[in-house]
């Protein structure tokens, strides 16, 4: 029927159209033409995505714009119209910024890439079955319709980039660090823009797992958190509980994209690995990445896809190549970790579940299925889940594979009672009370679950003393102001006494009389621990044969009796009989106010009971919330939500985490019903931080004695009816016991003398750490630490110091006992101070006299490294200076210099004792060769100034040989004069400042790096509120190696006119000061000097030893010409590093970090860079600024011109510029022989500047004579050495300068005969006036009268006219006529007219 031949060729056409579709590509067609799809385009697209795969794609939309464009979403499943429970969920949000414009269409192609090839390649059907993904093409639909296609950066007021209303979205969300953030709708909403309330509501609807928030204007992978407590605007990570996963998750998509892998796609900034943590990179308040990862599972990070921020659509195919794989592959980490569900004991899903991961703070919670789905890398975890209502099940440890997802379902039982949010204790979702069954806990009777009145309590704690008197002694400390005894039960074993080596520990409670939940549980412990112990519980046993523990059940029993059951949170019975609040009524380190400044007799009693007993370990039992708070409660402007941290902020956050983790509810973090804005991430607070209080006792335990103490708010319920009691107890008990535990982990030792004796208030200082603790009577002490190595001191005067290292295990803690041998000073000089006996013996204060001739001997002695300075110039005329460095003399441009300063206030003249002793210290180290000091000296110059001050002469005539602590001058003292000279406010008429112009010619003269002012009358350390960050750094070197004195008690002083001049100094003249108090005395014994000598020395070193650790090196262009003008800015701080005068030298003091900065110079491109600055290295990095616009060849601005291949020509090609490196189209090129001005050859540079000249091959290897001319440019001339190997010169430049030719003539010329002819015009005008001078002296006498009017002609008749001078006549010679006066008379008349009169 069909020949054989016919049906080979249909055949062939068959394999032609079968074969290709067998081994195909993926289809993306969508790429052709390439466009970018407008709102109504994507609407149209969308339905027809929609229509066209009904089973796979879903469209809606989560809101609208402001201009009322819906936010449009695609959903991508397989079964899409169908609930699937165990998938999770993913999304891509784009164009939140309407100008970055490329992750719009990206999601847009994405969703077409997914719908196309379902079915057709694996791993996209594998994602679709497996993941639930919604892609939002645009979140800024209306910013997007105002942005103009090709525009690389945002339109002027940021049109296109915010939203209709000029709203940043990226900035509208609720942020963690805001202070008035609540957890309420009305702050959550209240005021967002509703593109960012729509998205807000879809997040906290929709459980997602993964997401990406695609921007423009870079290319890096950022990841949160974006915002940082810390307020700084950048260079700061910021990180989260997830902060590996966030990493692992960002480097899955950068390092599949090989420009953002780079790190340098977009000049002049640099990532590396193509990586950033957000908050590192810049500050974003308010980003949305943040409050997905904060309010929601969901763990997002930002993907910046382009340096140009909405590119020309040619190019979005490009685009699509380079983020295709990321795109995928990003999506595809929705699926490891671990999933499962949570269901009850019947097996019905529990909603909102929270899933715990072990060493994790962040848990994710389940969906309305019971589903949960939680993100892990490789590895074991261990986890649970926690359930309102519910216990927890016991820890499973799961282990994470890289090959494919864990799966872990946990079951939940529910519990025979409930604490509901707001309904109080022991209540049910319903309000309705669950009894608890009266039966015994803990050996503990129903009866003792009940309130204890004064009499039951006094009668309660009589009984137990009596019961237990082999561990139990029970003492009152005082009387309330209503004359109730204050009990204190002390439980250990051999009650009655400190045992040495045994640490004391405390608990107080119902200092709110109204707070009554801590007191019964103090009751309810105290009986426990009496039973337990007796029947043999191991652990009960171990505490109390190691601590000796005090409970105080209520500290203010007048309260109490006041207070009424069932009062759930107001102040009745809150103040004692007084109406006072206890706990505003001690002592505040802030100083007095109305509630403390007459202390009741409680806080008396409390105040003289812990300074009596070494207390290691504390915590005061209050009600009304849920949260353990610990110091400071106050900070110095009393503002809430600003934290106020203790030196021993680690110790006190880890017994924070220790009671409320061991707690049964208050680690959920969970707030009160009347204030559901709180929220305590952990179940912990910094006091201030939740609130600001003056006078509270946790505050006073830590600043005046050994005691750390915390407050513990136990519940909602202030006063909860007695069935809520054995709750309180089940939620309390172990939190209460493991507290106590807590007062053995750190160092404990004995400090002995020689002879073995205990030194009683020996001081053990914790290098790092400012807060000294004291040995007890018998030479224990405790320091509570948490784990880590530590450089731990023990000081006692009479005692030389000993400093040993130790290291803090995990659990409990280790011995560190130290002797201490008499003091030697001439030991101590010796080992320490070079045996400069001059800095230690026969001390006195100097006069200014002597400490001029003291300094000035230095130089004699060292004149290598030393130069006073006296009068060598107006400002050392006025401030004598000594200078001490390597090679004295020599240039100086490259070092650093420091600067020491004293006698800023003449009132405090310590300071200047120990610049002096300082300065003999360096001098002798460097003689003797001590290597840290040489290479000090080589890296720096240190200037000397004291006496700045000159009412320190009147002070010193004054001085009678006693201390004088609070000296206090009665005129104005030179900190405060240079501060009215600076601000010219309050300035004193009779002065005229010349000190203090003397000191500020030397901060702009000199440029000091640093200065550190000695100053004395506190042991603080005040730095400019500019850099804090940097020069934090700075003061902590002086602190943590400074050894405190207990000689002279320090006072709370604020200087605030002191810390403004500091902060104007450093903003003015860019200069930082660091002030340092050496002593609590402002003007110690004189015997006394060398012991703070002894104390700040090292301190003192240290800080100047910042010399040897920074960034120096020399600023030039590419042609090496020295960049003068050239500044260095530190990101996120206001430092900056100027070029020195003359080499262009900049030098960097900065501690040991990781620094961003940016050079700049007029007329050059910005320049950023990365340093890491290490400890003890200046490191050498110089810096080539590029000019603006700067040419780049070959391959640079523009391509090269096509050279035709010739064998018989040679090829001269180039580019022709002006000054400013733009191009010169149109400059006549022409190029002669050295030995003739007969041309060769030329041509003209194109538009581009671009230009080929064309030679004879004979002048191959030869050397030619170029010659460019341009109208308005002066021709410039150039040598050529034409290519011997190659017949192409490439790349010879040629750069015109402007013709600035005037009049023909060059400016130079110009300039020259412009002077000449003016100083001629000026000579010429002088002899006229010379002249005139002349002729008006000639002219005095004569008296000159108008020419009647009927003598009057025209000037310029032919006749000629002369001035003829009449001289006056005496009366014998002719009598005047009667028109004649006695003055000169001048006639203008033609001399033939003229007749004397008495001829008529």
């Amino acid at each position: 029927m069909f020949s054989p031949k016919f049906m080979f060729v249909i055949f062939t056409l068959l394999i032609s159209e079968c074969v290709p579709r067998s081994i195909e590509e993926d289809d993306e067609s969508f790429l052709t033409p390439p466009k970018y799809t407008k709102y109504d385009d994507l609407v149209t697209l969308f339905n027809k995505l929609e229509a066209s795969y009904p089973e796979l794609a879903k469209v809606y939309s989560i809101g609208k714009s402001v201009e009322g464009r819906r936010l449009l979403v695609i959903q991508i499943s397989e079964g899409v119209k169908q609930i699937h429970p165990e998938r999770p969920s993913f999304k891509y949000v784009a164009n939140m910024h309407g100008d970055e414009s490329v992750g719009r269409e990206l999601v847009i192609y994405l969703a077409q890439y997914l719908l196309l090839n379902y079915g057709k390649d694996d791993r996209i059907t594998k994602l679709v079955n497996s993941t639930d993904i919604h892609l939002m093409p645009s979140l800024n639909p209306d910013g997007f319709e105002a942005s103009k296609e090709g525009d690389c950066e945002s339109l002027k007021d940021y049109v296109g980039r915010s939203n209709a209303r000029g709203v940043d979205l990226n900035r509208d969300f609720p942020d963690q660090f805001d202070k008035k953030k609540s957890n309420d709708d009305e702050y959550l909403f209240g005021g967002r823009q509703p593109e960012t309330a729509a998205l807000m509501r879809w997040v906290l609807s929709k459980q997602f797992t993964l997401s990406g928030n695609l921007h423009g204007g870079a290319v890096v992978a950022s990841y949160p958190y974006d915002d940082s407590s810390t307020g700084k605007e950048c260079c700061v990570e910021s990180q989260t509980p997830d902060d590996k996963l966030f990493k692992y998750l960002a480097g899955v998509y950068a390092s599949r994209h090989d420009l953002m892998k780079r790190g340098d796609a977009c000049e002049p900034e640099k990532f590396t690995d193509g990586l950033t943590n957000g908050a590192f990179w810049y500050s974003v308040q308010g980003g949305m990445q943040d409050f997905n990862y904060l309010h929601s599972n969901c763990f997002e990070v930002t993907f910046e896809l382009s340096c140009c921020k909405y590119p020309l659509a040619e190019q979005m195919p490009k685009f699509w190549t380079d983020n295709r794989e990321p795109l995928l592959a990003f999506m595809e980490q929705t699926n490891i970790g671990i999933r499962g569900f949570v269901v009850d004991e019947t097996g019905e899903a529990v909603k909102n579940a929270e899933i715990l991961v072990d060493g994790i703070n962040h848990p994710v919670r389940t969906t309305e299925h019971g589903a949960y789905w939680r993100l892990l890398l490789p590895g074991q975890y261990n986890i649970t889940a926690s359930a309102p209502g519910y216990s927890s099940p016991e820890v499973v440890t799961v282990t994470v594979s890289e090959a494919e997802h864990t799966t872990a379902n946990l079951t939940v039982h529910r519990r025979p009672r409930s604490l509901a949010a707001g309904t109080g204790p022991n209540r049910g979702m319903s309000g309705v009370r669950n009894r608890f069954a009266r039966h015994p806990i803990d050996g503990l009777s129903a009866v003792d679950f009940s309130h204890h009145n004064y009499v039951k309590m006094e009668k309660f704690l009589k009984n137990l003393a009596s019961s237990y008197p082999d561990i139990t002694k029970l003492t009152s400390i005082g009387k309330s102001v209503q004359n109730r005894e204050l009990y204190v039960l002390e439980i250990t074993r051999e009650p009655g006494r400190h045992i040495p080596g045994k640490p004391e520990f405390k608990y107080v409670a119902n200092m709110h009389g109204n707070e009554v939940v801590g007191r019964e549980m103090l009751l309810l412990l105290a009986k426990y621990l009496c039973q337990q112990y007796t029947s043999g519980d191991h652990r009960v046993q171990t505490i109390l044969n190691s601590t000796r523990v005090h409970l105080m059940p209520s500290m203010n029993p007048d309260g109490y009796e006041l207070a009424r059951v069932k009062d759930y949170s107001s102040i009745h019975g809150r103040a004692n009989a007084n109406k006072v609040d206890l706990n505003r009524n001690f002592p505040d380190q802030y100083g007095p106010t109305k509630y403390n400044k007459n202390p009741e007799p409680e806080t008396l009693a409390v105040m003289n009971w812990t300074l009596s007993i070494p207390f290691v370990l504390s915590a005061n039992l209050h009600g009304g919330s849920l949260v353990a708070n610990y110091p400071y409660d106050g900070n110095q402007d009393m503002t809430n939500g600003e934290e106020n941290l203790t030196p021993d902020n680690a110790v006190f956050v880890h017994i924070a985490q220790v009671y409320s983790n061991a707690h049964h509810k208050m680690h959920l973090g969970q707030p009160c019903k009347d204030t559901s804005d709180e929220n305590f991430p952990e179940g912990i607070t910094n006091g201030a931080k939740w609130y600001v209080l003056a006078g509270g006792m946790q505050d006073w335990n830590y600043l005046h004695s050994n005691d750390m103490e915390i407050t513990l708010e136990l519940g909602c319920y202030k006063f909860p009816p007695s069935e809520d009691l054995p709750t309180y107890w089940e939620d309390n008990r172990e939190a209460l016991l493991e507290f106590i535990e807590e007062v053995h982990r750190g160092v404990t030792g004995f400090v002995h003398s020689h002879i073995g004796h205990g030194l009683a208030n020996a001081t053990i200082s914790v290098s790092g750490i400012r807060h000294p603790v004291r040995a007890a009577r018998d030479g224990d002490y405790w320091r509570l630490l948490v784990p880590g190595s530590y450089n731990i001191t023990a000081s006692k005067e009479g005692y030389e110091s000993v400093t040993e290292q130790v290291t803090v295990p995990v659990n409990g803690s280790v011995s560190l006992n130290f002797t201490l041998m008499p003091d030697d000073p001439q030991h101590w000089s010796s080992a320490y101070d070079f045996r400069v006996l001059d800095n230690i013996m026969n001390k006195h204060y100097h006069t200014p006299l002597e400490m001029y001739a003291e300094l000035a001997e230095l130089e004699n002695r060292f004149p290598d490294i030393a130069e006073f300075r006296a009068g060598d110039s107006m400002k050392t005329a006025t401030l004598h200076e000594l200078k001490i460095t390597d090679d004295a003399g020599s240039p100086e441009e490259t070092k650093f210099h420091i600067a020491l300063i004293s006698n800023l206030y003449g009132s405090q003249p310590l300071g200047q004792e120990m610049l002096l002793n300082f300065a003999r210290h360096i001098c002798t180290a460097y003689q003797i060769g001590e290597p840290i000091h040489k290479r000090l000296l080589k890296n720096a110059v240190l200037h000397f100034i004291p006496n700045l001050d000159p009412l320190f002469g009147k002070v010193l005539n004054l001085y009678d040989h006693t201390e004088k602590c609070d000296l206090d001058v009665m005129e104005e003292e030179f900190g405060s004069s240079l501060y009215s000279y600076l601000t010219k406010k309050n300035l004193n008429s009779l002065s005229n400042y010349t000190r203090e112009k003397a000191f500020v010619g030397l901060l702009e003269s000199e440029r000091y790096d640093l200065i550190l002012d000695l100053g004395s009358g506190s042991e603080d350390v005040t730095i400019p509120n500019f850099s804090k960050e940097i020069y934090e750094k700075f003061a902590h070197k002086y602190q943590d190696n400074r050894t405190p004195s207990n000689k002279y008690p320090c006072k709370e002083t604020m200087n605030v006119q002191h810390e403004n001049l500091l902060d104007l100094i450093y903003e003015r003249f860019n200069v930082p000061i660091v002030s340092v108090g050496l002593s609590c005395c402002k003007m110690p014994l004189e015997d006394d000097i060398a012991w703070t000598w002894r104390n700040n020395l090292r301190g003192i070193m240290k800080f100047i030893e910042q010399a040897n650790t920074g960034v120096a090196g020399f600023v030039r262009n590419e042609q090496g010409g020295a960049m003068r003008g050239a500044v260095l800015a530190v990101a996120g701080s206001a430092r900056q590093f100027r070029a020195s005068r003359n080499l262009a030298h900049y030098r960097a003091l900065l501690p040991p970090a990781d620094y961003r900065v940016i050079v700049r110079c007029h007329g050059y491109r910005d320049q950023m860079l990365t340093w890491r600055v290490v400890e003890g290295v200046v490191k050498q990095k110089d810096v080539v600024l590029r000019r603006i616009n700067a040419e780049e060849i070959p391959g640079g601005q523009f391509e090269d011109i096509p050279i035709p291949k010739d064998p018989d020509t040679v090829y001269i090609t180039g580019l022709s510029l002006d000054r400013d490196s733009a191009p010169l189209p149109e400059t006549e090129l022409t190029v002669f022989p050295l030995d003739s001005k007969r041309p060769i050859s030329s041509n003209t540079s194109d538009q581009y500047g671009r230009y080929v000249i064309t030679l004879p091959v004979t002048y191959m290897g030869h050397e030619v004579l170029i010659s460019a001319v341009n109208d308005g440019f002066i021709t410039k001339s150039r040598h050529v050495k034409i290519n011997s190997n190659d017949n192409v010169t490439p790349n010879v430049l040629l750069k015109l300068e402007k013709d600035d030719n005037i009049l023909g003539m060059s400016r130079f010329v110009f300039v020259m005969v412009a002077g000449v002819v003016g100083v001629a015009v000026v000579v010429a005008g002088a002899w006229c006036f010379a002249h005139r001078q002349r002729a008006q002296l000639a002219r005095r006498d004569y008296h000159f009268v108008q020419l009647p009017s009927d003598d009057k002609r025209p000037l310029c008749e032919d006749e000629a006219y002369d001035i003829v001078r009449k001289p006056y006549y005496d009366e014998e010679d002719l009598p005047p006529s009667e028109t004649d006066s006695e003055e000169d008379i001048v006639l203008l008349r033609s001399e033939r007219e003229w007749r004397p009169v008495n001829d008529e």
